[in-house]
């Protein structure tokens, strides 16, 4: 019996060592499944034809989504293509194809901060708001400065009053960005709704969005909407009213 008693003990040690040992790798081996898929990606003009940019639109996209959250429809295909103006169009929802119009080439300045806040559009390419286009443009910031690139010259670009819709619109999400606080953040672009019922665009729920968050959070980041809005609906009625730019109620 005592021998008997000793194998069964030593049996035990050993499944309970084999465990131990493998445990910690199935658990890794889940964990990584769970990583981002990232789109095809096609140059239709031959000066964006580069890993290094190639590499950029795939780390900006799976970046933008740890931010913000999955895509409205996924996207498994994006165009670079060069334009007289910057912008991200829908082209075949059931593909989840995209195109990134760029107005500037690699070897210009504004390239890198124009494909990052077209990279965020990719989210939502229905979506024309004044508040997304200041978040698109505070994520570029980010995804400039995470690669070390540099933000400077748009910071005094918008600080000059250059293009004031994007400036005004960037400097408030910034702050608002900054005082709702990243889970919040997180969830602006889940609060998005139709204009009308041909369902071509779409815009923010601002009351819906302020409503999610806590009482003394909503406050404080509507101080921040209420002082900068007021400007900014001037300028986007003026310059820029494809966009939808509506205040708090």
């Amino acid at each position: 019996m005592l021998i008997i008693s000793r194998i069964k003990f030593l049996l035990i040690t050993i499944i309970s060592l084999i465990i131990f040992l493998y445990l910690p790798n199935f658990t890794f081996q889940k964990v990584s499944a769970q990583f981002i898929d990232s789109p095809e990606i096609t140059a239709l003009n031959a000066s964006f034809n580069n890993p290094q940019i190639y590499s950029f639109v795939e780390s900006g996209f799976n970046y933008t989504q740890q931010l913000y959250g999955k895509p409205r429809i996924p996207v498994k295909k994006v165009n670079l293509n060069l334009n007289t103006t910057a912008l991200t169009s829908l082209d075949n929802a059931n593909q989840g194809e995209f195109t990134i119009y760029l107005s500037r080439k690699s070897s210009e300045y504004a390239f890198h901060g124009q494909l990052a806040h077209e990279i965020f559009h990719l989210l939502n390419a229905q979506l024309l708001d004044c508040y997304a286009e200041g978040l698109a443009t505070f994520f570029a910031e980010k995804m400039l400065t995470r690669n070390n690139l540099n933000w400077s010259g748009w910071e005094q670009y918008f600080k000059q009053g250059s293009e004031p819709f994007y400036g005004l619109s960037y400097f408030m999400m910034k702050e608002v960005s900054e005082t709702a606080g990243a889970t919040n953040i997180s969830r602006f672009l889940d609060f998005v709704v139709y204009n009308n019922s041909s369902k071509q665009w779409m815009h923010i729920d601002i009351d819906g969005w302020l409503s999610s968050m806590s009482d003394d959070v909503k406050i404080e980041v509507e101080k921040v909407i209420n002082k900068n809005i007021t400007q900014l609906q001037q300028v986007t009625k003026s310059n820029n009213q494809m966009y939808t730019c509506l205040e708090p109620s």
